[in-house]
């Protein structure tokens, strides 16, 4: 049986009276970020973003749209262009998905920016038998001994 707390999930509940509506894409967005922009919101707690979040949240979204621009190019075209250069859609690809990364971790958007801090812990303190056991290869069948 498996220790520690069981998993759980909560349902995003908005108080009565409390603005329920998640923020929206601004109307100049492309169809493509426009897109991105929804899923990314829908797809996350209710409370997560603020209006405040929209220009970040944009441009993640555009940087999605000309990732996903890019790859699809790369995807027809050879990567490598007839004079032996690396096709300019790479570098585009390449400038797009380090600027997603940087947006995901600021909106929290990936699972480490999701997960509180784990607690430091401090390795306890070997014995030098135990540590010559273990350089020496004298494991026994529950590897220390």
């Amino acid at each position: 049986m498996p220790r520690g707390r069981r998993p759980f999930e909560t349902t995003d509940v908005v108080p009565y009276g409390g603005d329920s509506r998640r923020i929206q894409p601004p109307a100049g967005l492309g169809e493509a970020a426009k897109r991105v922009f929804l899923d990314t919101v829908v797809s996350c707690p209710l409370s997560q973003f603020r209006p405040a979040d929209v220009p970040m949240l944009c441009r993640y979204a555009e940087a999605c749209a000309v990732a996903e621009e890019a790859a699809g190019k790369l995807a027809v075209e050879d990567p490598v262009t007839p004079d032996g250069k690396v096709s300019p859609w790479f570098r585009v690809h390449q400038e797009a998905s380090k600027t997603i990364a940087t947006l995901a971790t600021k909106l929290r958007l990936g699972p480490r920016s999701r997960s509180k801090m784990a607690p430091k812990t401090k390795a306890g303190p070997v014995s030098y038998y135990d540590r010559m056991r273990v350089l020496e290869g004298e494991r026994g069948e529950d590897g220390l001994s």
